[in-house]
């Protein structure tokens, strides 16, 4: 938990407060991405790929890339290894669980993320062994665009960002809304 504590404070300083939700949905896709078999890497990658000198980190929602079953989750697991691959943005899995079951399945030997959402505080234990952050669920606030964590409140930033345009240039699209 310390290093996901230092983790998001360091990306914060470094590139804002900003946190970009992916949700990937089918029928939301922009059109040239729709055209792959296994739309939801292509879409993530180019999504974090126009945007990740802009955010902090990227909460990535378990429940929408698992629609595609086991493609899905590869695809989660993909994109969650794209974006932290330069070590400094922060990777969180919003499922949100339950329970400490799904604990070794998020650390660095399977998805690999620095936080998940949780339902109960006492479940933290059994993730923090992992090496995995924990956030409640109650500390996210969709409606209100908002994630707290200690001291901390980041700017949840979604749909209308990842999906600002459908065309060939909706990355683009993407990263202009985020800026404007």
């Amino acid at each position: 938990m310390r290093h996901f504590d230092a983790k998001l404070r360091q990306a914060c300083a470094a590139r804002g407060d900003r946190l970009l939700y992916l949700r990937p949905v089918l029928t939301q896709m922009p059109l040239p991405i729709q055209r792959y078999d296994d739309p939801f890497l292509p879409f993530s990658k180019a999504i974090i790929n126009a945007t990740c000198d802009l955010v902090c980190g990227y909460l990535f929602d378990f429940a929408a890339y698992l629609t595609l079953g086991a493609a899905g989750a590869v695809a989660l697991e993909r994109a969650i290894a794209y974006a932290g691959a330069d070590s400094a943005t922060i990777t969180i899995l919003h499922a949100p669980l339950w329970g400490v079951d799904f604990a070794r399945a998020m650390g660095e030997t399977a998805f690999n993320v620095d936080a998940v959402t949780l339902v109960r505080a006492e479940d933290t234990t059994a993730y923090a062994a992992e090496g995995v952050g924990a956030l409640l669920v109650d500390a996210v606030d969709f409606a209100g665009g908002a994630m707290r964590h200690a001291d901390l409140t980041l700017r949840l930033i979604g749909d209308v960002v990842v999906y600002a345009g459908r065309g060939d240039d909706f990355a683009e699209q993407a990263r202009a809304a985020l800026l404007g």
